[in-house]
């Protein structure tokens, strides 16, 4: 069985990879594996009517659900953006904690608070996207972020961040198994979600119940009178 064990980043104690790894899996850093920080910048005036502009707005926290999606036309950016490919894993370094992540289902450009990720032929996107949501990899950030308000990932920590690189086969194996697990952990969430509404029906209906007289209903039956009246 893997084991875990705590590494100090300046003053806060996070958790730090796995000591034990299978054979053929190596623990390196994220700079290792990506050209972390290496993007194609674009201005306003080059950017097409129906390109596809993501902005950190338009990404929900931790489900990384795409709440919107806005093309040029509508958004009328007038700030330098990222561009980015089909397949690109999009990482927010601004308040990393928010865990804003998402793989690109088309290209587009992006505010430069994103930065896109291309993994190579060794490397699994599928992958990379969970690595970026693990426990680990989000102590990290939030240890090492700056800034009080804002706190970013620079781009010299993100190069050092941890990272478990596993042989690529098992990458997607574990890609393909997670993608399973986490769609059933989503579909009975939406299930919980529905009880709160059947509780306050249930409730709505015992209270309409109860002042029409079916909840008593048997009680009458067995009882002639009710508080010295003939029931009827």
């Amino acid at each position: 069985m893997s084991q875990t064990y705590m590494v100090l980043v300046g003053d806060n104690a996070t958790p730090a990879m796995p000591a034990i790894l299978p054979k053929s899996w190596i623990c390196t850093n994220l700079g290792q594996v990506i050209e972390y920080g290496k993007v194609d910048k674009v201005e306003p005036n080059n950017i097409s009517d129906d390109t596809w502009v993501l902005e950190l707005a338009d990404i929900e926290k931790d489900s990384s659900v795409i709440i919107q999606r806005i093309s040029f036309r509508d958004r009328q950016s007038k700030s330098t953006k990222n561009k980015f490919k089909k397949g690109d894993v999009l990482y927010s370094k601004l308040r990393p904690y928010l865990n804003k992540v998402i793989i690109a289902n088309s290209s587009g450009v992006c505010t430069t608070e994103i930065i896109p990720l291309s993994c190579g032929a060794n490397l699994d996107n599928r992958y990379l996207f969970y690595w970026l949501k693990h426990p680990t990899f989000l102590a990290y950030v939030n240890a090492v972020g700056y800034g009080v308000n804002m706190p970013r990932l620079g781009t010299k920590d993100g190069i050092a961040a941890p990272f478990v690189l596993a042989p690529f086969a098992e990458q997607q194996q574990i890609s393909a198994k997670l993608d399973e697990l986490l769609e059933q952990v989503d579909i009975i969430k939406n299930r919980l979600d529905t009880v709160p509404k059947i509780l306050k029906r249930f409730r709505q209906s015992v209270l309409a119940a109860a002042v029409s007289g079916e909840l008593t209903e048997d009680w009458r039956e067995e009882n002639e009178y009710i508080a010295g009246f003939p029931s009827s």
